[in-house]
């Protein structure tokens, strides 16, 4: 059964802007690769907390083709000369293989579309969908310099703390209320006495 995530949306920005947001497809790869090229050195950092030039083939190919219930990849996209551009993705993946109670996002947007909206609806499909995969908990880490990144952590009721080894990066984390771990069933409530 698909869910409301899973189905392309046509979603219109608070600048007035149309985005379509929908899952990755390996297809992808080129118009990743052409997003990632067009980032500048800053915006790559903020995102990767690495100076990186390229793309790493291996982390490609596993946001190309997500584990099904562990991970999850958007991306938004919008009409180009040649087809599409994508201008922003999000993803999450398990944060630990021995905990399959944490998840962590990532979310990269495309400079010219950044204070348009779209990282908040990103990061709330995240949310949601992270739910559905049965998280309970959604973490990041942001560079400490990353104030719109931080802005729109607590906006989403991220708590924002200190990594206690490094002062410049900061720790968001959020509790998914209403996510169960992967095989288990709420407990029924036992009715009252009579």
């Amino acid at each position: 059964m698909k869910s409301v995530t899973d189905t392309p949306r046509l979603v219109q920005l608070r600048d007035g802007r149309q985005v379509t947001v929908r899952a990755v497809v390996a297809s992808d790869v080129t118009k990743i690769v052409q997003a990632f090229d067009k980032l500048s050195a800053d915006a790559r950092y903020t995102r990767f907390m690495a100076h990186k030039k390229q793309l790493n083939a291996q982390a490609l190919e596993r946001s190309l083709h997500p584990i099904p219930g562990q991970a999850f990849v958007f991306v938004a996209t919008f009409p180009a000369s040649d087809g599409f551009d994508i201008v922003g993705a999000a993803q999450y993946v398990r944060a630990d293989a021995n905990d399959d109670r944490v998840c962590e996002f990532a979310i990269t947007v495309a400079e010219d579309w950044r204070g348009s909206g779209l990282a908040v609806h990103l990061l709330t499909c995240l949310v949601r969908r992270s739910r559905r995969d049965r998280y309970g908990t959604m973490e990041g880490l942001v560079t400490a310099g990353n104030r719109p990144m931080l802005a729109l952590a607590r906006k989403l009721r991220f708590k924002v703390e200190p990594v206690p080894a490094d002062a410049s990066v900061l720790r968001v984390e959020r509790k998914l209320v209403g996510a169960e771990p992967p095989g288990r069933q709420p407990m029924a409530r036992a009715a009252p006495p009579a």
